[in-house]
């Protein structure tokens, strides 16, 4: 069968998301007589808003993936970056997270929040490739949960929020379910993106597929047995 590593194809999913994140015109009002000449202001100029949160699985499974893993999902962060909504370029902002490993406290399930939501991207870049695996266990519901609950998200349903997690792990471990987790996020307009890294088949099998369709999002996999595909946006 197959195998698809999907991750470049997210050009052509940052610009149907901005696409289809853009609020319709709204009329204007009636002009006022001419004896009483108002002048309008212009229209606002405000970039439309991205928000991104990667939270990334940095367990000891992932010591021979993490590399790839990482350049790609700041490959899609790249892709928001040069999208561009009725021709206008948006603010990004990108948030960090780290789960599964051995080094950070079980009592939070083995998470950190290494960087809020920022448009600093180069603190965000360098962070992530500081990043190194440790044993551990990989919780994906709880870390979704973290993410949900405790980023400043905007609460404009004109503005694009999503979700990129990766790991190698089952989607379904501990005691937080990823079920509950992906629904309260699409729930708050946060989308949910799963890549696997592994195959297409251990993905589907491990509940990502489902994670993401829980979320309005995708389901892609990395595997780094096999050339990644580039998938040109429309």
């Amino acid at each position: 069968m197959r195998k698809t590593t999907l991750i470049r194809g997210m050009a052509a999913l940052a610009t149907i998301l901005l696409c289809v994140s853009a609020a319709p015109a709204t009329e204007r009002a009636e002009a006022t007589p001419a004896l009483s000449p108002v002048v309008e202001a212009p229209a606002s100029a405000a970039k439309p808003l991205v928000q991104i949160a990667i939270l990334l699985d940095t367990s000891g499974s992932m010591s021979g993936l993490i590399d790839q893993a990482r350049t790609e999902l700041w490959s899609i962060v790249n892709e928001f970056i040069f999208a561009r909504q009725k021709g206008r370029q948006p603010e990004v902002q990108v948030a960090l997270y780290e789960y599964g490993n051995n080094g950070l406290s079980a009592k939070t399930g083995w998470i950190r929040q290494i960087v809020p939501l920022t448009t600093d991207l180069d603190s965000v870049s360098e962070k992530l490739f500081a990043l190194t695996t440790n044993g551990g266990n990989e919780y994906c519901g709880w870390v979704i949960r973290e993410a949900t609950q405790n980023l400043a998200w905007s609460d404009s349903p004109d503005d694009l929020k999503v979700i990129f997690i990766a790991g190698n792990e089952p989607f379904t471990q501990g005691p937080v379910d990823y079920r509950e987790t992906c629904k309260a996020a699409i729930t708050k307009g946060i989308v949910v993106n799963t890549i696997h890294c592994g195959t297409e088949r251990a993905g589907v099998n491990g509940q990502w597929k489902d994670g993401a369709v829980l979320a309005d999002g995708r389901h892609l996999n990395i595997d780094h047995n096999s050339h990644v595909v580039h998938i040109p946006a429309p």
